[in-house]
């Protein structure tokens, strides 16, 4: 009998979806350890026979992380790159745009230092103690910072650069993907298909690109109303990549909506959340596209192999990173010109499920 044990089995058993399972087996990323570890001891108590990677992705990470760390040497001067501790976590967005400036750096032969900065440490970027002040000609600031955080890397006169965040309070450099548009055209392509009725799911607090795609949403649902075709537009948070009950709390918003309360589309904030989405509305018993339609967003590459093929839109990743390391280029050389804005198009990604 045990040799019959499948994933899916693995995932109904836990109530979590069958991707999350595969990731976790596999040792991949995208899982906390906490999941893992429940999913191994579940898999070898069902009596799960297929090979089980137990090098998690933690230590996959560490090496990871640890060749992004720096590119130079010792007396040498070098750009500093400041990441939130918990998006250097990352698997799917923030490593790729990591991966596109190193690779930018050692093309250009422009040594670096990334510094990981916890969230309660933000308004006090101090550059580290193994490093010359001296040495630093530059920072970029990947993701959101507070306002005092940005004004105080500013106020050190050297070239500046945020990335996939705006400061509307401090003329600086930026590169953004233009997400905003992005949701506007997932959200068009619901209501060509039919769709009345919308749910965008994510949270403002993990980062400005959610809170610019669910303003995206309600721009798109407005300007249908303008145009005579009234849409419901309602919004789920969960606490995504902050909490690890985040999934859970995800499940719980499904299996409360009625009879006759499912929403013909749903907009999900990024793709893991729209993968984990389609697992607990096929568990309901729905079926997609045909009784709702959902879109992701990044087009990480479990979207194409998911079941429907997810729908997502496409924005830049690894040309974030490229496009960073180009733009504090271009401020070394040129300090005195206008600040700019980088904002990079997105691409929607047709599939089965939206």
């Amino acid at each position: 009998m045990s040799k019959h044990v499948s994933m899916q089995n693995i995932a109904d058993r836990l109530g979590i979806s069958k991707y999350t399972v595969s990731q976790a087996l596999s040792g991949k990323y995208g899982v906390s350890e906490e999941t893992r570890h429940k999913i191994i001891e579940t898999a070898k108590s069902m009596g799960y026979r297929k090979k089980i990677t137990k090098s998690s992705a933690a230590a996959e990470l560490r090496t990871r992380i640890h060749s992004f760390a720096n590119y130079g040497l010792p007396g040498e001067t070098y750009i500093l790159v400041w990441i939130h501790t918990i998006k250097q976590l990352d698997p799917f967005f923030w490593s790729k745009v990591l991966g596109g400036l190193t690779q930018t750096c050692r093309e250009k032969k422009i040594s670096y230092w990334i510094v990981p900065v916890p969230t309660h440490q933000e308004n006090e970027l101090n550059i580290p103690d193994y490093l010359d002040p001296a040495l630093c000609t530059g920072h970029i600031l990947l993701g959101t910072f507070s306002t005092r955080a940005v004004i105080s890397l500013q106020q050190t006169t050297l070239p500046l650069v945020l990335v996939d965040h705006e400061e509307p309070l401090v003329n600086v450099d930026c590169v953004v993907n233009s997400n905003m548009d992005g949701a506007i055209a997932a959200c068009k392509q619901l209501l060509r298909e039919g769709c009345d009725s919308l749910v965008f799911i994510g949270s403002d607090s993990y980062s400005l690109s959610f809170r610019e795609r669910a303003l995206g949403c309600r721009l798109a649902a407005e300007a249908a109303a303008e145009q005579g075709r009234p849409v419901a537009l309602s919004r789920w948070t969960v606490p995504y990549m902050t909490s690890p009950t985040w999934a859970q709390d995800l499940a719980v918003r499904v299996n409360l909506l009625k009879n006759g309360e499912l929403p013909d589309g749903f907009i999900c904030a990024d793709d893991y959340i729209a993968l984990e989405l389609l697992t607990l509305l096929k568990r309901r018993g729905c079926s997609i596209p045909e009784q709702c339609r959902v879109i992701g967003f990044d087009n990480i590459e479990a979207a194409a192999a998911a079941s429907p093929p997810l729908s997502t839109v496409e924005l830049s990743k690894e040309l974030l990173g490229i496009r960073a390391v180009e733009t504090l280029l271009y401020r070394k050389q040129h300090p005195g010109r206008a600040n700019e804005k980088v904002v990079l198009a997105p691409e929607f990604i047709a599939r089965a499920s939206g």
